[in-house]
C-alpha cells in the first residue's frame, strides 16, 4: 500500500510535469473613483456607493468585444509610436529704439511630435482567445477591481494586461461619460507557474494509490481460495488429518539418474531387436558410464532388496 502510494504521488507529479503546459498569471488593478463634486459627507458616501454599484457594469464591458477586439488589435498590428513630443514656438520681444515700443520676433519655430512605426508584439490574437484568458474579481464594497490574464507566456499575460487595463480606461469614459476609472498597479510578469498545482496532484496521485491498494487488498482477499490452517479441514470440513508433507525441490542427482537410466533402456532394447548378424550401432563413452551407473546402481538397490 506505502508503494502503491508513493508510486501514485511520482506519476501524478511527474505526469503533470511533463504533460501539462504549465500557465503564468498576470493581474492589474484599477480603482473606480470620481472627482468629489461637493463637500458634503452624505454626498460622498452616495457617490462612494454609486462607484461600488458601477464595478459590476463595468466587469461586464471589460470582457466584452468592445474593448477585447481593440485590445487584441492593438498588440496585433504595428503601432506608432512617440518618440518626441511637439514643441510650441518661442518668441521673444526686442526694443525698437526709433519708434520706443517693443516687437515679437520669432526665437524658435515649432515643431511636430515625431513618430516611429513599431512591429507587432504578437500575432493571431483574437477577441474571443482573450475572453478564456481575463477574468476579473474585487472584494465586496470595494472600489478596487483587479483584471487577471491566464496565459502560457508570463510576458504575454503582462502585456495583455497592461493593454486591457489602458484600452478601458480610454473606453469607458467615452462609453459611461464619465472619467472615474484610475489605473493603481500595473501587471507585472511572474514567472512562477500558477497552473497546474504540482502538490495538489502529487496529494491527488498519493490518495489515489492508497484507495488502489485497498481495493486491491481487498479483492485479493475475497477471491483467495487456499487454505491456511488445518482447524478448517477439521473442523469445517470434518476430514481427517492424515498428516503433512512436506514441500521437496527437485534433485539434479535424481533426474540425472532417470536420464541414464533412460538411455541405457533404449540402448537395451535396440540391441535385443537387431536382427542376427549384425553388429549393434556403437555406444559413445558417455552412454557407456550412464549404462554402467545406472546397473550399478540397480544392483545395489537388488541387493538390499534382498
Amino acid at each position: 500500500m506505502i508503494v502503491l502510494a508513493i508510486v501514485g504521488g511520482l506519476v501524478a507529479f511527474i505526469g503533470a510535469k511533463v504533460l501539462i503546459t504549465p500557465k503564468y498569471t498576470a493581474s492589474t488593478t484599477m480603482l473606480v473613483n470620481r472627482a468629489a463634486d461637493s463637500t458634503d459627507a452624505n454626498t460622498q458616501y452616495t457617490a462612494q456607493q454609486a462607484d461600488v454599484q458601477l464595478i459590476t457594469t463595468y466587469k461586464g464591458i471589460l470582457t466584452s468585444p468592445t474593448i477585447l477586439d481593440t485590445v487584441a488589435k492593438n498588440l496585433t498590428q504595428p503601432r506608432k509610436v512617440m518618440t518626441k513630443k511637439p514643441t510650441k514656438a518661442v518668441y521673444g520681444r526686442k526694443y525698437n529704439s526709433y519708434t520706443d515700443s517693443y516687437s515679437s520676433y520669432l526665437k524658435t519655430k515649432a515643431k511636430p511630435a515625431e513618430y516611429k512605426l513599431v512591429p507587432a508584439k504578437y500575432q493571431d490574437i483574437t477577441g474571443s482567445d482573450l475572453t478564456d484568458m481575463v477574468s476579473v474579481t474585487n472584494e465586496t464594497n470595494s472600489q478596487l477591481f483587479t483584471v487577471n490574464v491566464e496565459n502560457t507566456s508570463a510576458t504575454e499575460a503582462r502585456d495583455i494586461a497592461n493593454e486591457i487595463a489602458s484600452v478601458f480606461r480610454i473606453k469607458i469614459s467615452k462609453i459611461m461619460s464619465v472619467k472615474n476609472v484610475t489605473i493603481m498597479s500595473r501587471a507585472t510578469a511572474d514567472y512562477t507557474p500558477t497552473s497546474p498545482n504540482l502538490k495538489l496532484l502529487a496529494l491527488i496521485g498519493v490518495v489515489l494509490g492508497i484507495i488502489i491498494g485497498f481495493a486491491w487488498g481487498f479483492v485479493r482477499e475475497v477471491t483467495d481460495r487456499t487454505i491456511k490452517s488445518l482447524d478448517f479441514i477439521t473442523d469445517d470440513l470434518g476430514l481427517t488429518n492424515l498428516g503433512i508433507v512436506n514441500y521437496v525441490h527437485k534433485m539434479k542427482s535424481i533426474d540425472a539418474a532417470k536420464a541414464s537410466s533412460t538411455v541405457a533402456n533404449k540402448r537395451i532394447d535396440s540391441d535385443r531387436l537387431a536382427p542376427r548378424g549384425t553388429t549393434p550401432a556403437a555406444v559413445t563413452s558417455d552412454e557407456t558410464d550412464l549404462t554402467r551407473e545406472s546397473l550399478t546402481r540397480s544392483r545395489r538397490s537388488g541387493s538390499r532388496r534382498i
